[in-house]
């Protein structure tokens, strides 16, 4: 498959979901460390293929860095929000009004609104491969 025919096809996908959302469209978060680095181009995809906002919400302290490493996985965004905390990311994305989220660290979405749909990306810092299983503290999982 040409790279045309996959930006054609991810084009049409995007329009389709466009035709599918009434206005607002819904707003798309994703955490830079542990997501984007981590599968840049199924992010570059998605932030292409989001029919709204992308905001990058981040625990980072330098915001031109973080900006340098968007570009340089070619991901799209709207803003880009650095946080110092745990909490400040829940309270970036209920005062963003983000719709979806995506975290690779189950601490980080302990206190995301319940309204906000969140998705948690795989990777050796939260499952164990050779285990093939979650990893997560008391504070973030409940056995069941």
């Amino acid at each position: 498959m040409s790279n045309e025919h996959l930006k054609d096809q991810i084009r049409h996908a995007r329009d389709v979901v466009i035709d599918a959302f009434h206005h607002p469209m819904p707003t798309l978060g994703i955490d830079l460390d542990g997501c984007v680095d981590e599968s840049p181009m199924f992010f570059n995809i998605l932030s292409y293929a989001w029919p709204g906002d992308v905001i990058v919400v981040t625990f980072r302290r330098d915001r031109e860095q973080a900006i340098t490493d968007l570009k340089k996985h070619g991901i799209r965004h709207t803003d880009v929000v650095l946080v110092d905390s745990f909490d400040a990311k829940a309270d970036v994305i209920a005062n963003k009004q983000i719709s979806f989220y995506i975290d690779d660290q189950p601490e980080m979405l302990k206190n995301v609104p319940p309204e906000v749909g969140v998705m948690l990306f795989r990777n050796e810092g939260n499952f164990d491969f050779s285990d093939r299983r979650w990893m997560f503290s008391e504070q973030t999982g409940k056995m069941i």
